[in-house]
C-alpha cells in the first residue's frame, strides 16, 4: 500500500486558452517553489532510453512535485522509480520550460533532467504505468505521440549531448 501523495500545486484537467511554453535553457535556475514538475531523459549503458507506458503513450519519466519533497531531485528519482523501476545516477539539467499554465502572471517551471540508468529494477505493475519500453532514442521519437513532438525532440536530443551520457546513438536526426 502506497501513501497517498498530494501535488504541491495541482493542476486542472483543462484550461481556457493556449499555454506558452518557453525553454530557457539549462543554465537557468528556478525558485523551487514555482517548479510544478519535473521529468528525466532516463538512457541505459546502451545509449537506450527508458520510457513509460502511459494512457497517453509513450513518454519520458516525469511529473508534479509533492507536498512533502524539496529538491526537485527528489521528484526526479521519485519518478523514475513509480512509472520504469529504474534508479538513477548523477542528474544533469537539460532544459528549464517556463509556462503561463496559470496565467501571465503566475509562470510555473518544468525541469527537464538526463541520468544515466544504474540499476533497472524488474517490472512491477502499479497505478503510475502500465509498463516500460525500453528503445533507441529514435525510435521513441517516432512512437511519441504527447503534446509537442518538436518540443521533445529538443529534449531528447539535448540530453544526448551532456557529457558523460552514454551514447550508444549519440545524434539525433533531424526530423
Amino acid at each position: 500500500m502506497t501513501a497517498e501523495r498530494t501535488d504541491r500545486r495541482p493542476t486542472p484537467g483543462t484550461r481556457a486558452g493556449p499555454i506558452t511554453l518557453t525553454c530557457l535553457g539549462a543554465s537557468t535556475e528556478p525558485p523551487f517553489d514555482a517548479v510544478t514538475s519535473a521529468a528525466v531523459v532516463a538512457v541505459t549503458s546502451e545509449g537506450l532510453l527508458v520510457a513509460a507506458d502511459l494512457p497517453r503513450g509513450l513518454d519520458i519519466p516525469g511529473g508534479h512535485v509533492q507536498q512533502h519533497e524539496k529538491t526537485i531531485e527528489q521528484t526526479v528519482r521519485r519518478e523514475a522509480w513509480e512509472e520504469v523501476r529504474v534508479r538513477l545516477g548523477k542528474l544533469t539539467l537539460v532544459e528549464v520550460i517556463a509556462s503561463d499554465y496559470f496565467g501571465a502572471d503566475d509562470v510555473t517551471y518544468m525541469v527537464i533532467y538526463t541520468a544515466p540508468v544504474t540499476r533497472l529494477a524488474p517490472w512491477e505493475a502499479g497505478h503510475e504505468s502500465a509498463g516500460r519500453v525500453i528503445l533507441p532514442p529514435e525510435e521513441f521519437l517516432q512512437r511519441y505521440h504527447g503534446g509537442d513532438p518538436a518540443l521533445m525532440r529538443h529534449l531528447v536530443s539535448s540530453a544526448l549531448t551532456v557529457p558523460g551520457t552514454p551514447s550508444g546513438h549519440p545524434s539525433i536526426p533531424a526530423p
